[in-house]
């Protein structure tokens, strides 16, 4: 649950720390003093589309704290071990920090985290139940998902799509797979007529780079011959101006000082090493200038070996070098081709067991969809008719499905509704208003209430054009919604606003040129005060205040509502 709001230099809000508690908390205040901006900051935390707009004017950044406490929620816990960001105290801190330039930085316990990362945590913290999502509840995904969930069937009803989709795949691979037969038998005629070309030349790997080499050697052979002769003569053939003579003699001139200077000797060893190394050399020199004769018709080979090669290159418009990975990928493609058939079979099998596997799984979706639906209908038809709705009826109509596989199962789900005794039971969308979407709306998150891990709801004014009766019956809804969750409500109805097991005010406040906007949880004398001024307008009688507080009692029996009383926690 959420335990600490911290924002700062959000729209009309300098400075907010406020600790929240469990149970429904619902937030008043006049029009336009700004209670959306707690919603919205939430929101922003959460991984809302921020704009440097949101910031306080003069202010460079705007920043939002989110402190929730997860003990409770194990799939919260999972998810945080998952992204390596737990802490031990099962807390889970939220921050987002929104500048003037339009970018923002997020953090999870400390860490710096994706806006990704963020919104998938805050699906699980936190749930806006807003005006316009009550309309999302006649769409028919929203429905499917309802009645899912209510039956504890949404792993099962992700089976079904999974094997629905992998179905798909296969007979798409294996239409396709036949429709290119004759083109695959042309195909294979030309990659064999490919590979006998590449295959009579039997290119090995690395051999293209040895034939350039040796190539170059061999049109060189007379330049390396001179060099290397030239070579062999400055070390040995000259006996009087070689460099072996010369070495020779300075080891020679050593040796007559080697018997006064004791240093000598390591100097001889090193001319010595040299002069080995040297001859050596010399002899390596004349055995190459041997056993390497001008041989005409080897280079003639090795031209003829190369041309052939880059022919072939040339008529695939590819490099040389290439040439060997080119057959391996022709010879994959023929075995692949050649082989198809077999595969056709294969993949035939194979979705013949998921087609097997998905209609065991549809018909136990369906059995218990069902079942649920049944206890649903009755569960929410209840409910509506607390709630002034005498003649409303609520149905689930479960209509076969057409499409063969369907990614939802084997029927349709369809809500309907009547609201008077003489209609007949249509679609939502057909003959519901606001204010009665609005009571089957909650009556559905009430249905759900044991169904869902999600710690947080928020009511963005779902009360909107209700009459005060209703009102305060779904005022009583809600704070029995808060005994399951931690449910926040925006209302202008004094008669939900009294239900709620604590108050939070939002006041506007203006100091010369700036506006504040400033939240605070409400004292049980300041409450009543609060229903008093919702219930009469800005003047408050001793009349608007008695009211105030027999509304207030209402809900609350067990307190006492005037000056000096503590507030209800």
């Amino acid at each position: 649950m959420l335990i600490h709001i911290h924002i700062r230099d959000v729209a009309t809000i300098e400075e907010l720390h406020l600790d929240l508690h469990r149970g429904t908390t619902m937030i008043t205040g006049e029009t336009g003093a700004g209670k959306s901006v707690f919603i919205e900051a939430i929101e922003l935390a959460l991984g809302g589309r921020a704009s440097p707009t949101i910031i306080r004017p003069g202010k460079e950044k705007a920043e939002i704290s989110l402190s929730f406490d997860i003990t409770h929620y194990p799939n919260v816990i999972a998810c945080l071990k998952n992204m390596d960001l737990y802490n031990e105290n099962n807390e889970c801190l939220i921050r987002r920090v929104i500048t003037s330039d339009g970018r923002s930085r997020s953090y999870v316990n400390g860490s710096p985290s994706t806006l990704q990362l963020i919104k998938e945590l805050g699906e699980l913290l936190f749930h806006l139940h807003s005006q316009h999502e009550q309309h999302v509840l006649q769409k028919s995904d929203t429905q499917r998902e309802m009645l899912d969930r209510f039956a504890n069937h949404l792993p099962l009803a992700h089976e079904v799509k999974t094997l629905a989709e992998n179905a798909s795949t296969l007979n798409h691979d294996i239409i396709s797979l036949r429709e290119k037969t004759k083109e695959r038998a042309n195909r294979a005629d030309y990659l064999q007529f490919q590979l006998e070309e590449l295959q009579n030349i039997n290119l090995q790997p690395g051999e293209w780079e040895s034939l350039e080499a040796e190539h170059h050697r061999l049109t060189h052979r007379d330049e390396l011959i001179q060099h290397i002769q030239t070579a062999i003569n400055q070390l040995a053939d000259d006996e009087n101006q070689t460099i072996l003579s010369h070495l020779n003699e300075t080891r020679k001139t050593l040796e007559a000082i080697h018997t006064v200077l004791p240093e000598a000797h390591e100097w001889i060893n090193t001319l010595q090493s040299s002069l080995i190394q040297l001859t050596d050399l010399k002899s390596e020199l004349r055995h190459y200038l041997e056993n390497n004769e001008l041989d005409p018709k080897k280079l003639q080979l090795t031209e003829e070996r190369i041309s052939l090669i880059f022919n072939l290159s040339r008529k695939h418009k590819i490099s040389p070098e290439a040439l060997v990975a080119f057959k391996e990928e022709l010879t994959a493609e023929l075995n692949l081709l050649l082989s198809s058939d077999e595969n056709i079979l294969q993949l035939e099998e194979k979705r013949k067991q998921i087609e097997a596997d998905y209609h065991a799984a549809a018909q136990q979706l369906s059995h218990g969809r069902k079942k649920a639906a049944a206890k649903l209908e009755k569960e929410i038809t209840e409910t509506i008719r607390s709630l002034s709705l005498p003649h409303g009826e609520f149905s689930i109509a479960l209509e076969k499905e057409n499409t063969v596989l369907s990614t939802q199962g084997q029927e349709k789900i369809i809500f309907l509704i009547k609201t008077n005794p003489d209609q007949t039971l249509q679609p939502l969308a057909k003959v519901i208003s606001g204010g009665e979407l609005s009571r089957l709306s909650l009556a559905a998150h009430l249905a759900l209430a044991n169904k869902t891990s999600i710690p947080a709801l928020v009511f963005d004014e779902v009360d909107t054009g209700l009459s005060g009766a209703t009102a305060e019956k779904i005022g009583k809804l809600l704070r029995k919604l808060g005994d399951s969750y931690q449910v926040f409500c925006v209302t202008h109805q004094p008669q939900v606003a009294a239900c709620g097991h604590h108050q939070l005010l939002v006041e506007k406040v203006f100091d010369d040129t700036k506006t504040y906007t400033r939240l605070r949880l409400l004292q049980s004398q300041e409450r009543t005060n609060e229903i008093a001024r919702m219930l009469g307008g800005e003047k408050i009688t001793e009349k608007t205040l008695a009211h105030a507080r027999e509304v207030l009692l209402r809900c609350h029996p067990a307190h006492a509502f005037g000056a000096g009383t503590s507030d209800l926690t």
